[in-house]
């Protein structure tokens, strides 16, 4: 098993995120921190910040549903979040 990662923790980032509209329909969003990767997430571990993404409350919801589809694509979500805040200098 890998050993449990280091947390990184950044508000800028996650206000940020919280001024995003939702990756998957564009509606306004929430934050999302990936679920059910490895020991990324669960059992009281919050994820770090750079595995956070927009989701408006109807796809946040499906995801903590455990939805397949949902979950498979959080990888991408991510990438596309990240790549976002890296375009507008959020990240450097």
């Amino acid at each position: 098993m890998l050993p449990k990662p280091k947390r990184w923790k950044s508000k800028k980032y996650e206000d940020w995120v919280k001024t995003q509209v939702c990756i998957v329909c564009g509606n306004p969003a929430e934050p999302h921190h990936i679920k059910g990767v490895g020991n990324m997430s669960g059992g009281g571990l919050k994820s770090p910040s750079w595995a956070c993404m927009p989701l408006c409350h109807e796809h946040h919801m499906e995801m903590h549903s455990m939805d397949t589809l949902m979950l498979l694509s959080q990888w991408e979500f991510i990438a596309r979040t990240l790549g976002a805040a890296i375009d507008e200098g959020i990240l450097r």
